[in-house]
């Protein structure tokens, strides 16, 4: 009994459109479900995959909020999660990624080459070529079938004990060590694909989960019964492990290993049905204990949209009202344009020299707004200097 590689991976973010634009128009995976956290409807919980959503190319976010501290990345948390690209894209990766104003760098692990960048958060991505047979077929704003991602090749984990955590990874899940070196354990997850988890040898201090961090990494299982086996293995050790949840798509279970890090561990099946993939995000996928309270949950969320960008850019709203006060600076802004172009070619009429007036003042008055709003936001931390 033994996990078969990484099922998903599961971030904090901030702020939901933001997260769209870069899974999907940066990275060009494919929107799966736009659904709520299971176990709180007022917050968004995104999948994004390839083409077929195929375990071991999920990755999830849940959008906590703006208003949320930052994270603070340390022991017991996946510091970085490493994607497959197809072999000969590299070189693509690199300039779409500089195109998107990101810092990147190259590093190599276990000789193979990574191409390293991290979201503006500071959640931390390597991409590094396979040479297989795998192929997302999934086009989505310049990308295609030649580069696009194929899924997880792995994560790179910190833990507060790497000695227990090593242990409890062999001893109790099943992995081996398929490679090691002075800094890292390169464990095998009996996968060929998404089957590698690197953990650092040095011991780091208990991380902060919030915005900015992976809140947990899923492995998989075979069935339900080896999920059940796999409770009461980790139970005689004095672990908590949750009872087994019903997530829909697969049934799962949740501890945190001896190193700190929270584990899932989930079934292969059902799965997703590639025929319901919402990658467009038109309708909201609510679990059924929340669905006689679509009205309400829908009513307080903020609209998401998926559409290519070129540039990744920051939006401020924070709630549903925010964003239609934003929808309309911007149709004002646009309109503003639209008269002041047409001033050039003819003069105005009466009613549009009021309009652009009118449409002047209000927009003063919102950008005002919106920057006291912004100082008033900005938090001033206490330094003390030596």
């Amino acid at each position: 009994m033994k996990i078969k590689g990484i099922h998903h991976i599961s971030n904090l973010v901030n702020h939901p459109q933001e997260n769209i634009e870069f899974y999907t128009s940066l990275m060009g995976l494919r929107l799966i479900k736009k659904a709520v956290n299971f176990d709180d409807a007022s917050t968004y919980h995104f999948y994004y995959g390839n083409n077929n959503a195929d375990i071991g190319t999920v990755i999830t976010s849940f959008p906590i909020g703006e208003n949320t501290k930052d994270g603070v990345k340390g022991g017991g948390q996946i510091v970085s999660t490493y994607y497959n690209i197809p072999k000969g894209s590299f070189d693509f990766w690199l300039e779409r990624i500089k195109s998107f104003d990101l810092n990147v760098s190259i590093i190599n692990r276990f000789n193979k080459k990574h191409l390293v960048f991290s979201d503006y958060l500071g959640i931390t991505n390597e991409l590094v070529e396979e040479d297989s047979n795998r192929v997302n077929i999934y086009s989505f704003n310049g990308i295609h079938k030649n580069n696009a991602i194929l899924g997880f090749n792995g994560a790179l984990a910190h833990s507060k004990s790497p000695e227990e955590t090593l242990d409890f990874f062999i001893n109790i899940l099943g992995a081996s060590v398929s490679l090691e070196d002075d800094n890292y354990y390169r464990l095998n997850l009996n996968s060929n694909f998404a089957g590698i988890l690197d953990l650092s040898k040095k011991s780091f201090k208990k991380g902060n989960l919030s915005k900015g961090t992976v809140h947990h990494i899923a492995f998989s299982v075979d069935s339900l019964e080896d999920l059940l086996k796999f409770k009461e293995k980790i139970e005689k050790l004095n672990i908590f492990v949750t009872k087994v949840r019903e997530r829909q798509f697969f049934k799962a279970i949740y501890f945190k290993e001896p190193g700190g890090m929270i584990i899932e561990l989930s079934t292969m099946k059902p799965g997703f049905n590639s025929s319901e993939i919402d990658d467009q995000g038109t309708k909201l996928f609510l679990p059924n204990h929340f669905l006689d309270k679509r009205e309400l949950i829908e009513s307080k969320l903020i609209p998401v949209y998926v559409k290519p960008v070129s540039k990744l850019k920051r939006h401020h709203y924070l709630d549903h009202d925010g964003y239609l006060k934003e929808l309309r600076f911007h149709e004002v802004l646009t309109r503003i344009n639209e008269l002041s172009k047409l001033s050039k070619e003819r003069s105005l009429t009466d009613d549009e020299i009021i309009e652009q007036k009118s449409l002047r003042k209000e927009y003063l008055n919102t950008f005002k707004n919106n920057f006291k709003n912004h100082l008033e936001n900005i938090e001033i931390e206490d330094i003390t200097w030596n």
